[in-house]
């Protein structure tokens, strides 16, 4: 199962538990924020460790590092690079494709702020409309699950 089919069945797993709304909203929210900083190895575990912290939907924190997956970062990733260039005004670098460590270094510093600039940015947007729609969604659940 991968990508949307993921996430889905997580999210259904949650719904099935007594998690309340907020906290699987919540929870969610902060696996789609990690799912966009560039900490990739790191996702699941900062999600879940924060989950953990903060008494968060475990499950639903794993559900929601899947929405940026391996099949779409590179594309969000530019996109959030150029995103952070922009809002630090430090200009468009023209990436490029050598591949030997000093070319790789070389060419990494100047995109890691701009990198982890647009990436907190779009990660935030995206953490806070997934707060709001899971929510709506988990409400409407529980409430079908109280009448029946």
């Amino acid at each position: 199962m991968h990508g949307w089919g993921k996430i889905r069945g997580k999210l259904q797993e949650a719904f099935a538990g007594e998690t309340e709304p907020n906290a699987l909203a919540a929870g969610f929210a902060v696996g789609v924020f990690f799912s966009f900083t560039p900490l990739v190895s790191l996702h699941t575990v900062l999600a879940l460790l924060v989950a953990l912290v903060f008494r968060l939907s475990k499950i639903a924190a794993a559900a929601g590092v899947w929405v940026n997956n391996p099949y779409t970062m590179p594309f969000v990733f530019y996109g959030c690079l150029r995103l952070g260039e922009w809002i630090l005004g430090s200009g468009f670098h023209p990436l490029q494709c050598e591949l030997t460590l000093e070319a790789i270094v070389r060419t990494a510093k100047p995109c890691i702020v701009p990198l982890f600039v647009g990436t907190t940015v779009v990660g935030l947007a995206a953490a806070a409309i997934a707060y709001l729609v899971v929510y709506r969604i988990a409400v409407r659940v529980k409430s079908a699950r109280r009448k029946a």
